[in-house]
């Protein structure tokens, strides 16, 4: 019994192997998706006394470039991450991170 649940586990780990990249990528866009809101309030209270073309440039950066920049940067970090657990690990692995995130979401209220 044990040895059939392995190789399921194993099984399913080589399917999601190849899409490594792309499963960092999701769990990084929920994670700013979650975070997202505060990330912003904290940016416009810091901002909220500046001229409003330093609030339009601040804001043009930090969503095109700041968001951007962290994305690839982040995806590429944790797609390296995930390619250090081992097969027969990775796909509860992304189990877990991703039910970590729906409940910490459902925590805070976002679903």
């Amino acid at each position: 019994m044990k040895a059939l649940i392995l190789s399921v586990l194993n099984e399913f780990g080589l399917w999601c192997r190849p899409y490594q990249y792309q499963i960092a990528l999701a769990i990084i866009a929920t994670l700013l998706v979650i975070f997202g809101n505060d990330i912003n309030a904290s940016i416009k209270k810091l901002l909220s006394k500046q001229h409003l073309i330093v609030r339009l440039c601040a804001f043009i950066f930090i969503c095109a470039v700041g968001y951007g920049l962290l994305t690839v940067w982040l995806t590429s970090l944790l797609a390296a991450q995930l390619a250090n657990i081992p097969t027969v690990y990775l796909a509860p692995a992304i189990v877990v991170i991703f039910g970590a995130l729906a409940l910490y979401a459902q925590k805070q209220r976002h679903i």
